[in-house]
């Protein structure tokens, strides 16, 4: 029988146990604020776990448990019980403890983690697709494997419905255009679920994303409608340093030098290059999707034909700081004005309720701010407002 301790500072820690623990769980003790041999009795009593249930206590307990880790006393079995992370670093208390029916959440968590340790890649299947990413990957694989929910489903869902109420888009034939596709979650769910008459052309410069990507385009039986290219954009030919985080792959980046990151050398092509060269004309393309982690800038001034052949929704990352360190900030607003874009919307704004149209010139407005990248959300373009 495994004997627990309850160290409850809410009044609520009876009806917990009893809604969360195994009927073979035996409450050897429960410490009451008042008590006054609390620290003695977790030092000197009978018990296999310590579950803490505190309530605006959280600082008292951490300085008692420090006070006790400087005694050398071990204390990886006491756990905060309503925390979901405190239960994941104590993976024996999970199975010992909670019902398999309440923890279920924490079970699939430990599964999860439990192979990241042992593999270098993990999978999930979530609304009938499947994703195969690296085990470090705590963005995107991560949170679809433990909330079932495809990556960015919502923001995805909007830009379809902005698009559609500002440009009547027709979803029967054309393109959807992933720009910064890493492992493909976005492009393979939104040609799927939202419109699965679209193909797909997606670019991708990192070589681990690609091959994942192209794993993924398998696994979902995506290859006879997708285009998946191994490069970056920019406005011109090149070769560039990225940047790689390989806790969050999608971030890796072209604009934000560090030290003591992974770097790989890619290849950088303008969009409207590849339309001429693969004879792909402008009018098929129905969405632009763009999260190229501040090179956003770069990739439509490399796109002036496409756009002004057809001015297509544009959702994408939202960066006016790292837009106004290019240098090509302004030469971008140019360029969107000129080929009908007017005005955009904030989609953090918009999930919250208010939907606002600002004009262009407003984005120019915050060229000045210091935001991390991507911090901001995402924008939707607006054209001839």
């Amino acid at each position: 029988m495994v004997k627990v301790a309850l160290w409850d500072y809410t009044d609520e820690g009876a009806a917990w146990a009893e809604q969360f623990l195994k009927e073979d769980v035996k409450i050897v003790r429960t410490l009451r604020p008042n008590d006054k041999d609390q620290a003695e009795f977790i030092l000197n009593g009978d018990w296999n776990y310590v579950l803490i249930l505190e309530k605006d206590s959280r600082e008292i307990f951490e300085e008692i448990l420090n006070t006790i880790q400087a005694m050398n006393f071990p204390t990886e079995n006491i756990i905060f019980a309503q925390d979901f992370s405190s239960w994941l670093n104590n993976p024996a208390a999970v199975y010992s403890l909670l019902k398999p029916s309440k923890g279920k959440n924490l079970y699939r968590a430990m599964n999860f983690y439990n192979h990241r340790q042992w593999h270098n890649y993990n999978s999930c299947t979530v609304e009938g697709l499947s994703y195969v990413a690296t085990s470090k990957d705590e963005c995107v694989i991560a949170p679809m494997y433990l909330n079932g929910e495809n990556h960015a489903a919502t923001e995805m869902k909007t830009f379809h419905a902005l698009a559609k109420k500002y440009y009547n888009v027709d979803d029967s034939t054309g393109y959807f255009l992933d720009l910064g596709a890493n492992i493909g979650s976005t492009g393979i769910y939104f040609t799927n679920k939202i419109a699965p008459k679209l193909k797909l052309l997606a670019f991708e410069p990192d070589a681990e994303n690609f091959k994942l990507l192209r794993v993924n385009l398998i696994l979902n039986d995506m290859e006879s409608k997708t285009i998946a290219v191994n490069c970056g954009l920019g406005f011109t030919f090149d070769e560039m340093t990225m940047y790689r985080d390989l806790k969050n792959p999608g971030h890796n980046n072209l604009t934000e030098p560090k030290n003591n990151v992974p770097t790989e050398t890619i290849r950088i092509i303008p969009l409207d290059a590849f339309f001429a060269e693969n004879d792909i004309s402008a009018r098929e393309v129905k969405y632009i999707w763009i999260d190229t982690e501040g090179f956003e800038a770069q990739v439509l001034l490399g796109a002036k034909n496409l756009l002004a052949q057809n001015a297509a929704p544009i959702f994408m990352e939202f960066n006016p700081t790292m837009w106004s360190k290019s240098g090509y900030f302004e030469k971008m607003i140019e360029l969107l004005k000129a080929v009908g874009y007017t005005h955009w919307i904030w989609i953090r704004e918009l999930q919250s309720g208010k939907e606002k149209l600002y004009s262009l010139e407003r984005l120019l407005e915050l060229q000045n701010s210091n935001y991390e990248i991507g911090s901001l959300g995402d924008i939707f373009l607006v054209k001839n407002f």
